[in-house]
């Protein structure tokens, strides 16, 4: 691929941009690889967790200047479609049935941030910065920005967000909610690789039912949510995990579900 270098490794797929010195813009290329190993993430029962992440000192800032310019006029049909496009690759990366660690060691910047935001958790270095800089180009915030930003630090602060523009610094994201955890640059993709591994020995039937709960749990009633969970941990009880799992701990194995050997402890 073009813009992405990905690998699988102890069941974490690692999502690499490979142009952090253009600060990785999230432009057609992008966007199509992006798109590209969801897919195959989806068909590849190996990946139990996904990281994405930008290289040292770097993450996505935002779309690429040259190719809005050159753009610029192409008409609202043009930029409907390609917005569109965008929001597939949002509705791709919230509903892929697996965990998603944005790993974040630089600037998160306009598409960026909302790249960062379809995460389902983020880990930053002190280097990282964000901000909703759609409106210093005359833009409104896309990639799904507008829906997911108020539901991580509520209705107020999203405006204030968006309207200022301004960079919010690590510590501030983090005391926002923004940012789960903080760890030095060097110690960084230690940490979040112990955090994805741990999340990949979980089953992948449970976990994927889980998070689409979750997801659901923002925008629905309560009964609706409490008929989802039934529905869903009837679903799970069908899968193979359960069955291996309590057998496996009830004869002090590992379950087979993890990808590791069963072996007595």
């Amino acid at each position: 691929m073009e813009t992405i270098d990905f690998s699988v490794e102890n069941g974490v797929g690692w999502v690499r941009f490979t142009r952090p010195d253009i600060h990785n813009p999230l432009d057609v290329a992008l966007r199509t690889d992006l798109m590209a190993v969801l897919e195959r993430v989806r068909n590849e029962p190996a990946v139990r967790v996904l990281v994405l992440t930008g290289g040292a000192g770097a993450f996505c800032a935002g779309g690429n200047l040259h190719a809005l310019q050159e753009h610029a006029q192409a008409g609202p049909a043009y930029w409907q479609r390609r917005i569109n496009a965008g929001l597939r690759l949002t509705d791709d990366l919230l509903n892929i049935g697996c965990p998603v660690i944005a790993a974040i060691d630089g600037p998160a910047i306009g598409a960026g941030f909302a790249l960062a935001l379809c995460a389902d958790m983020i880990v930053a270095s002190p280097r990282a910065k964000f901000a909703m800089a759609h409106l210093r180009l005359g833009l409104v915030p896309d990639l799904g920005a507008l829906y997911l930003l108020p539901r991580v630090v509520g209705l107020q602060r999203a405006k204030e967000l968006v309207f200022s523009t301004r960079d919010v610094g690590v510590e501030e994201a983090r005391a926002l909610g923004i940012v789960m955890d903080v760890h030095a640059s060097e110690a960084l993709e230690v940490r979040v690789r112990e955090m994805a591994e741990r999340m990949a020995l979980a089953a992948p039937t449970a976990v994927a039912l889980s998070k689409a709960m979750l997801n659901a749990s923002l925008d629905g009633d309560r009964q609706s949510a409490f008929a989802l969970e039934a529905a869903s941990q009837a679903a799970a009880f069908a899968a193979p995990e359960p069955a291996a799992q309590i057998e496996a701990i009830l004869g002090k194995r590992r379950p087979a579900f993890t990808g590791l050997k069963p072996a007595r402890d």
